[in-house]
């Protein structure tokens, strides 16, 4: 290719391009679900505790995992909640998409919000422990605790700090963090189990959508 054609070739191939993460990512995109059912008592999302033999065993998180090659982010989350909580994908209905956020790899994650229909705490042992649901109305009327943490750039053993300003006194910077927990105690009796980390995250932000969807609903009616 000629060099005077490049830029008429990345107009003609790129300009409806879709943007995504930088592949200096190791770890591909991961998608999850925030499944919702029906019960006597409202609607109640439900949770995974992981099993020992995966990453991450004993943590709370949602059904999700990473997005094959050729799958949109919803195909893979859907996919992920079909073989985690042995469902039909016919009875997962699909409400929408929420804000991305970053896994603990940094790899970028996709959640989606969706509704399962007939389903009765079915999962795979082989990556799930156990299940348990939350009360949206419980979600609703709890703020998690916040605590901040800081990331900090930590260059490895050899780098080139000659190649940039100031050497090795150079002022990389810190970034910070929140990281939410909920304590959720199914009955008075049982130990409050703790819903954390990017699972948290994803909790918190949602809830707040629904928050401000709900008050300007009622202010419309008013």
């Amino acid at each position: 290719m000629k060099q005077k054609d490049i830029i008429r070739c990345m107009k003609q191939n790129w300009s409806d391009r879709t943007p995504g993460y930088l592949s200096r990512l190791k770890d591909k995109s991961k998608a999850v679900l925030v499944p919702l059912i029906q019960t006597d008592q409202g609607l109640e999302v439900v949770y995974e505790i992981r099993s020992s033999s995966i990453v991450q065993p004993g943590e709370v998180s949602f059904p999700g995992g990473g997005i094959e090659k050729g799958e949109t982010p919803e195909e893979a989350a859907v996919r992920e909640t079909c073989e985690e909580l042995l469902i039909s994908e016919k009875n997962i209905d699909v409400i929408a998409p929420m804000d991305g956020e970053n896994a603990p790899t940094g790899a970028p994650l996709w959640p989606f919000v969706g509704q399962l229909k007939h389903y009765q705490n079915t999962f795979s042992k082989a990556e799930v422990q156990k299940v348990f649901t939350v009360p949206l109305k419980w979600l609703l009327s709890h703020e998690p605790r916040r605590y901040m943490t800081t990331l900090v750039t930590q260059p490895d053993p050899g780098f080139p700090y000659e190649l940039i300003p100031h050497g090795e006194n150079y002022k990389f910077r810190e970034k910070k963090h929140p990281i939410y927990f909920y304590q959720y105690s199914p009955s008075p009796d049982q130990e409050p189990i703790v819903i954390w980390g990017v699972t948290a995250q994803i909790t918190w932000s949602w809830v707040q959508g629904l928050k401000k969807m709900m008050n300007a609903s009622n202010e419309e009616e008013d």
